[in-house]
């Protein structure tokens, strides 16, 4: 029982470590792709359709890797709310739940 409590707080961690690294990335990407974005107006504005495309296909690469990012995200935070319940038995609040997704709350909201 003591090792297997002993990966099970392993795992915890490793996947606390990637789901923040999974959230670095998607703030890196989203950064990326407004730059994406304000680059692609500019060229419209241009009325260049050679970089517009080029620029276009960028942005649907980055998008499709911003979701994906997102999916495994989501993931990892499921893995380890199923971690912190077998090892400590707490299920998350509210709060912790709406930080998770994105949604924190401000009092303003409230």
């Amino acid at each position: 029982m003591g090792m297997e409590k002993f990966d099970m707080y392993a795992q915890l961690y490793e996947s606390q470590k990637r789901f923040q690294r999974a959230c670095n990335q998607i703030v890196h990407l989203n950064g990326k792709l407004e730059d994406l974005h304000k680059r692609y107006s500019k060229a419209r504005t241009a009325d260049d359709k050679c970089f517009r495309y080029n620029i276009r296909m960028r942005i649907l690469i980055v998008e499709g890797m911003v979701k994906k990012y997102c999916d495994y995200a989501y993931m990892k935070k499921n893995e380890v709310f199923d971690l912190r319940f077998k090892l400590y038995g707490e299920l998350p609040d509210e709060a912790e739940n709406d930080e998770y997704n994105g949604e924190r709350q401000t009092e303003e909201d409230e």
